[in-house]
């Protein structure tokens, strides 16, 4: 196949560039914002999946989905046309080689144009037809590093490395080494270019390989190239230049993340086998009275799928076993009185031998067979069936299963599984709303679609309640309807290393509320050092659940007391994050108003060049640097501290070092090293209810003064943690503002919105030394 090129004059439209290419296609650029262009090549017969679902300027698409050429939501930039150079509005301007096609963006930089990303000039576009491949190379330089591509393993820069976008239930994957994994994320971020940093957003739910600089050719110059498995392309360029622009303008593009119920962020507990336990309801109000009884704070128990066995040991959505829970109604009944909310497990695949199984092959529910039959595939249990949630039908269906069989049941929410949709066979189809569509190429929109549906039905269930909802699989856009984790890992301190990068790579790539299972789903049983420094690492993610299903093992089961000589430090590691709990809290609200991630890797906020390396660390948020140990038997963590004026304060010790250089902080069993950037004002809890950890009483705003002179600002919201009323500014956020010079240090907060849900505030400070502290008196609101 030669490369594509031009085939006749192109045609400008006020705000679209078009020329034909050789070999059936077209080529169309629009510069959709100042940050955002798109590049598209569409056959002549139309792209195969003619809408996105990842796409969603607005903050969602409609069910059936969003044209992939559409520009609503838009404000397009006027085209207009030099020779070989397209201009849009005065911010970009594209360079088009004719044969063979090859694309130059550049953006405004001043009064100059600054190259953002260059295709290969050497050829940059092919299709396959006998293969069904579409090649798209783009230049690289060897200072190139690549970021994002979701849950992908090993280290944060995977430049050399080539990766697959393909969602697989990975059990006990290698968290260094494995690919595929999990998400469907065809976005990388380009970084060290000329331009800065430049985000590729290859809008596609088809199989797609990344090589980010694994091959190479004697013939082209370097390059980084994707392949794929589809007709066409079409490709978001998300412009910088900082690698902190990016990802907040991907999160615009493709739908802010939910902002779920604050008790969501507490620490949670599910395994598999309390919930395929015979006695299960006994088993699990027996948890729940031992983690009050021994004051463990937590804020959740999630159910494994054991509620739906039948005696065969199957198991079936959206039914349940009697036999384990003779008194659903006490049981439910008994945890709510603990405090505890409660998550189910739901899976979108009917086994064939499913009582509802005859209803949905024959109404039509199915992925379906190019004869019309259900399309049947192995799946946990045994055969069966994947729901096809494009089909109204299918999604009616599943929106009364979750309101009939999991809320009205008495579950606060639902856990959406095992829906990484593995199918493989090329001829099925899936009915697309009316419009049927290839379902092998649209396989990561049934767990998008599921969640949607998920928290569709939570929310018209209690509407003055913001949903909860968790997906394992799913495309960019899952976090419009929830939160997501790492699946099914494996048991080992080097997966505990690993984990960590993934969480962060996830955070890069539009999915900011996400976390790993807490001492390991899957292998071994881990030690006593191992569990502690898991919690601790844990303890300050977005989400933090102990999960686990070991059944090779004599005792199974993940616990916070599973080593009594340890529990006092798992204690001690769950404190800490209910101490942290506002700061969280207010993270998320900021990640849901301005797509800003809750974690981040140390350069995503600081541009020191030692940042860039690999390292066992990250930032949660802006002002607080985390190191968990992640090695066993090491009590001592080296970091690199960025420079940031005042340095950084030891939030265990009170002890102040400065920045730009490499530290060593003493990390004993059950401390995690924490450090808060001078001049941060953090909202730390002194005081909670013992059954709802997460509803913090009393908060002081503490400030991190710095040494010398400064001054800095923030504000931090508080709410009820549940309802909506923040759209109205009825809710809490507090504005604070610190001044601090050689003697003295002042901190005030003035409440901005209604105050409604704040809790009771006080002012503090760390790091005076001798230097005394002023505080205004609270102003604003007092709220309802």
């Amino acid at each position: 196949m030669t490369f594509l090129a031009l085939n006749q004059p192109a045609a400008i439209t006020q705000t679209d560039f078009s020329v034909p290419l050789m070999s059936g296609f077209t080529l169309r650029v629009v510069a959709l914002a100042d940050w955002l262009v798109r590049i598209a090549i569409i056959p002549d017969g139309g792209l195969s999946v003619d809408r996105t679902w990842m796409i969603a300027p607005d903050g969602d698409v409609p069910w059936a989905g969003r044209d992939r050429l559409s520009t609503d939501g838009f404000a397009p930039l006027a085209a207009s046309a030099d020779g070989r150079t397209v201009q849009f509005g005065d911010d970009w301007q594209v360079d088009i080689q004719p044969a063979p096609l090859a694309l130059t963006i550049r953006r405004r930089d001043g009064d100059g144009w600054r190259t953002v990303v260059a295709d290969r000039l050497t050829g940059a576009y092919q299709w396959f037809e006998k293969r069904g491949v579409f090649r798209h190379f783009q230049a690289r330089s060897l200072e190139d590093r690549h970021y994002g591509l979701g849950d992908k393993a090993g280290p944060l820069d995977h430049t050399g490395k080539r990766l697959r976008c393909l969602q697989t239930d990975a059990l006990g994957y290698n968290a260094e080494t494995q690919d595929p994994l999990y998400k469907h994320a065809p976005f990388v971020i380009a970084d060290g270019v000329e331009g800065g940093a430049v985000g590729l957003l290859y809008d596609t739910l088809s199989e797609i390989t990344f090589d980010l600089g694994a091959e190479h050719s004697n013939y082209h110059p370097h390059y980084r190239h994707v392949d794929a498995q589809e007709k066409g392309l079409v490709l978001y360029i998300i412009a910088g230049p900082k690698l902190r622009d990016v990802v907040p303008r991907l999160m615009h593009l493709t739908g802010r993340p939910h902002f779920a119920p604050r008790w969501s962020m507490g620490f949670a507990f599910t395994t598999m086998h309390h919930a395929d336990a015979p006695d299960a309801q006994a088993v699990i109000t027996g948890f729940a009275e031992r983690c009050r009884a021994e004051k463990i704070p937590i804020s959740a128990i999630h159910s494994g799928s054991g509620y739906t066995t039948k005696e065969d040991g199957r198991r079936y959505v959206f039914t349940w076993n009697e036999q384990k829970f003779p008194d659903r109604a006490g049981f439910f009944r008994r945890l709510g009185g603990l405090g505890f909310n409660t998550c189910a497990n739901v899976k979108p695949v009917l086994l064939t031998e499913h009582p509802a199984y005859p209803q949905a092959a024959s109404e039509g529910w199915f992925i379906r067979r190019s004869d019309g039959s259900p399309a049947v595939e192995m799946f946990w249990g045994g055969n069966g069936s994947s729901l096809d949630f494009t089909n109204e039908a299918t999604i009616a269906w599943w929106k009364e299963g979750i309101t009939a069989q999991v809320l009205d049941a008495g579950f606060t929410a639902a856990w959406n599984d095992n829906n990484e949709c593995e199918l493989w066979d090329e001829t099925a189809s899936v009915d697309g709303f009316g419009a049927p569509l290839p379902a092998i190429e649209v396989r990561p929109l049934h767990a998008l679609l599921m969640s949607r549906a998920t928290f569709e039905a939570t929310l018209a269930r209690e509407p003055e309640k913001r949903p909860y909802t968790i997906s394992r699989a799913g495309p960019i856009g899952i976090a419009r309807y929830g939160e997501t984790w790492s699946g099914d890992n494996r048991t080992s301190w080097h997966t505990l290393k690993w984990n960590l990068r993934q969480g962060l790579s996830m955070s890069l790539s539009g999915m900011p509320f996400t976390g790993h299972d807490i001492g390991g789903f899957d292998g071994p049983k881990a030690g006593p050092e191992l569990l502690v420094r898991w919690v601790e690492m844990m303890s300050l993610h977005p989400r933090a659940v102990m999960n686990s299903w070991k059944p090779q093992l004599a005792d199974p089961t993940n616990t916070p007391w599973m080593h009594p000589d340890v529990t006092g430090e798992v204690r001690a590691a769950l404190r800490l994050r209910y101490r942290l709990m506002p700061y969280l809290y207010s993270l998320a609200f900021r990640a849901h108003c301005e797509g800003t991630p809750v974690i981040a890797p140390a350069f995503y906020h600081f541009d020191d060049a030692e940042c860039l390396a690999d390292a066992d660390c990250f930032m949660l948020g802006p002002d607080v640097l985390v190191a968990p140990v992640v090695e066993e038997e090491t009590y001592h963590v080296r970091i690199f501290l960025p420079h940031t004026a005042g340095g950084w304060h030891d939030l265990h010790s009170g002890e102040v070092f400065s920045g730009g250089h490499v530290v060593e902080i003493a990390a004993p069993l059950g401390q995690l090293p924490v450090l808060v950037r001078s001049g941060a004002i953090l909202p730390l809890a002194t005081a909670w209810p013992d059954t709802a950890p997460h509803d913090a009483t009393a908060v002081e705003l503490t400030l991190f003064a710095g040494p010398g002179e400064g001054k800095s600002a923030s504000e931090i919201f508080f709410d009820d943690g549940l309802g909506w009323g923040f759209r109205d500014k009825d809710a809490s956020l507090v504005a604070c503002k610190a001044t601090w010079d050689a003697k003295t240090a002042r901190l005030s907060a003035e409440e901005r919105w209604t105050g409604r849900g704040r809790p009771e505030i006080t002012l503090a400070a760390r790091g005076l030394g001798e230097r005394g502290l002023v505080t205004l008196p609270f102003a604003g609101r007092v709220g309802p």
